[in-house]
């Protein structure tokens, strides 16, 4: 008999299983006691009945919480033999061991009902087919999700109510520290402070994200970077930078000297359990905020302007303008349109132009309007010139301090590198001295070690070298002589070729706020409206330039027109390169200006790519498919001799229309008619027969220095080439 009424002979013929969970790899390690009294439900199985080899104990969720079934595979096992009627009793502690979520737990007690299944808990044994006991499992399981919503809730009260007084301690960011007394610092190691300075300046000079990691590559630079995990976990290490590390270095108010709480919030995919993602919050809907809780590596205004920069900057459906890129229009992302409102893009390809199309692009409506990028380019930039003016000396001296002092910044970068690589050296010397030489294992090792370090210190010193001569050279007083003369002619100091395009924009940012373009009120003139950041709007009416362009000489119309009744666009593009005549812009010519000149200019050609009337063009040339006819073979057939150089022909690029030559002569050395003379070689003899390597021959007949005949030999085509005079058969 059973010791316990409920348990029953068809229980027992079933395996017991223990599940034992720990909510935190923390009560893991220290909550001993609890987790060996669920161990212990195991001898309880023994004495109901249970074989202890029918007893099976499922410890896979030690460590994870019972608020869900995600990532919990013990739990996930139990439920499976749960429901294949495996499993005669579960044994826990208390059920809430089990679930502390009441979907898990009704899901649970309907399989262990199904499958006639007991569960056991402390305080006795339940059968989830018995009202009673039914009702009771359920209030526990409702008991069970409450209390830990409710603990949930204190808890996170609880950190609140801490943070709010700025001593909830959190994982700090490079380049701070804790005092054993809770108060934060800046870290005391210079070169990490003065990286963290580093980029912050680079920063505000350089406008971007890109640009900054563009120039601590430059500079060939590292970061400093806190381990999270692993042996070496919370040591400092120093890393290549990268776009992310910069990024959040820039996003984190600590720098600022400022304590945050809840920056961000989790947020669960329905339909994917486990899935979590982080979404940033607005800084006004931050839980808390001190500002100068802690040393600051910038100010608070300045943490703001950066937010601000990196908005604009973002790549998004915000109407922001965009970091400046390297593109011709200089307006790009200034640009509205006056007829929808929309932002106009830049568009490069033809023609640079700033195109509204973003109606068409969402509705397929037609596209609004576009205005090609020179002329309105040029007037704003004539405009932003003349209200600079004043400015001119003072933005050049500004200039000239501010590169000194980004280079005293990379300077004193690189000697606090090169003097911690001196350091490790000499920490390595050091060791190496206090060894036993006669422990010789342990004094090669340290003897290598000193080495890579010298041998670090050498490479750091030889790239220093070469930095310090390319571009970490001091301004000399002739430089700053040329930047004075400079000042004066802000136009040149614009056109220099050492100026970037990401630079020309910057400087036009930082007077105006937006253009917006108007092409229709006015026939022939785009009338520009521009807003400067002072509040005060421009009004320009810039003319728009003619098409066509300056008329084409009439000696130049005259060369065209007669190359092209007997050459195709390729070689007349081909011609007029070799006879010195350029363009109207004096560019060489292509077979696509050439067509451009033509259709601008109405000038017919007799050679044209694709013509459908029968016959031959003006060089001659037959269609593929109408030699093909002649010949009596295939289209296929002739582009293959083509190919093979045994047809002379013209086709302007792979796949295109193919035109080939076929006279008299080329008839009868195709159509068979050809006599099988003794100067004709066999193709497969040829190169043998004529002292040629394979290429060669191919390079002769394609160049149509020799000949090719194709004769019916015995009801077989073959193809034989001519030998040329003065070589006689050997």
């Amino acid at each position: 008999m059973s010791p316990h009424p409920k348990i029953q002979p068809l229980h027992l013929a079933r395996a017991a299983y223990v599940y034992i969970r720990q909510s935190s790899l923390r009560q893991v390690e220290q909550h001993l006691e609890s987790q060996d009294l669920q161990y212990q439900l195991a001898q309880r199985a023994a004495a109901w009945g249970w074989d202890p080899a029918q007893v099976v104990i499922l410890d896979d969720d030690l460590g994870k919480s019972g608020a869900s079934t995600t990532q919990r595979p013990g739990f996930q096992q139990l439920v499976a033999a749960t429901a294949l009627a495996h499993v005669g009793i579960i044994l826990v502690t208390d059920v809430s061991r089990l679930a502390r979520n009441c979907a898990d737990w009704y899901q649970l007690l309907d399989l262990a009902a199904a499958t006639t299944t007991l569960i056991s808990d402390a305080s006795g044994v339940y059968d989830p087919r018995v009202y009673d006991d039914r009702l009771l499992l359920g209030l526990k399981g409702t008991f069970s999700e409450a209390q830990w919503y409710a603990m949930r809730a204190q808890l996170q009260a609880a950190r609140l109510n801490k943070a709010q007084r700025g001593e909830l301690a959190m994982r700090l960011p490079v380049g701070y520290d804790r005092l054993p007394q809770g108060a934060i610092v800046l870290a005391p190691d210079q070169e990490v402070q003065h990286v963290i300075r580093l980029v912050f300046d680079l920063f505000d000079q350089l406008g971007s994200t890109r640009a900054v990691l563009r120039a601590l590559r430059d500079a060939q630079l590292q970061l400093p970077h806190r381990v999270a995990s692993g042996p070496d976990r919370g040591t400092l290490a120093w890393v290549r930078p990268k776009y992310a590390h910069i990024y959040h270095l820039l996003k984190n108010p600590a720098y600022a000297g400022a304590y945050a709480y809840g920056k961000r919030r989790t947020l669960r995919t329905p339909g994917a359990p486990g899935q979590v993602a982080s979404q940033a919050l607005p800084l006004e809907q931050w839980p808390v905020l001190l500002r100068d809780a802690f040393p600051g590596y910038i100010s608070w205004d300045q943490y703001l302007r950066n937010q601000e920069r990196l908005h604009d900057n973002a790549q998004s459906m915000q109407p922001t303008p965009g970091a400046p890129r390297g593109g011709r229009a200089l307006l790009q992302g200034l640009v509205w349109c006056a007829r929808c409102g929309r932002r106009m893009r830049a568009r490069y390809r033809d023609k640079p132009a700033y195109v509204c199309a973003q109606a068409a692009q969402d509705f397929g409506a037609p596209r609004c309007q576009h205005a090609t990028v020179a002329h309105v380019d040029a007037a704003v930039v004539q405009l932003f010139f003349e209200a600079l003016q004043p400015l001119h000396l003072e933005v050049a001296l500004e200039a000239a301090r501010q590169v000194a002092l980004q280079r005293q910044h990379l300077a004193m970068q690189w000697q606090q590198r090169r003097e911690r690589a001196r350091y490790e050296a000499d920490l390595a010397r050091r060791r190496y001295a206090c060894v036993d030489p006669d422990n010789r294992l342990v004094a090669a090792e340290l003897e290598q070690q000193w080495e890579d370090k010298l041998r670090v210190c050498q490479q750091l010193e030889a790239t220093w070298t070469a930095l310090r001569e390319q571009t970490l050279t001091p301004l000399t007083p002739a430089d700053e002589t040329a930047i004075r003369q400079l000042a004066a002619a802000v136009p040149a100091l614009w056109a220099a070729e050492t100026t970037a395009m990401e630079d020309r924009k910057r400087l036009l940012r930082c007077l105006i706020q937006a253009v917006t373009l108007d092409p229709f009120t006015t026939p022939g003139v785009t009338r520009l409206v521009v807003q400067w950041h002072t509040g005060t709007a421009t009004l320009l009416a810039v003319p728009r330039p003619k098409p066509g362009g300056p008329p084409a000489p009439p000696a130049l119309l005259q060369r065209v027109c007669e190359l092209a009744q007997t050459h195709p666009d390729d070689e007349v593009a081909h011609l007029l390169n070799t006879e010195g005549t350029r363009t109207a812009r004096n560019a060489l010519w292509t077979p696509a200006r050439v067509r451009n000149f033509r259709n601008k200019h109405r000038l017919p050609t007799g050679c044209p790519a694709i013509n459908s009337t029968p016959g031959p063009r003006g060089d001659g040339l037959l269609k593929a498919s109408e030699a093909a006819a002649q010949l009596g073979v295939t289209p296929s057939m002739v582009a293959d001799w083509f190919r093979r150089g045994y047809l002379i022909g013209h086709q302007l690029r792979p796949g295109a229309p193919l035109w080939v030559r076929l006279t008299d002569a080329d008839h009868q050395r195709f159509d068979g008619s050809a006599s099988l003379t003794p100067d004709l070689v066999p193709v497969q003899q040829a190169p043998l027969a004529l002292g040629l390597s394979l290429e060669a021959l191919q390079l002769e007949v394609r160049a149509g220095c020799l000949l090719t005949y194709r004769l019916r030999i015995n009801h077989r085509w073959r193809w034989y080439v001519q030998r040329p005079v003065g070589n006689p058969q050997p």
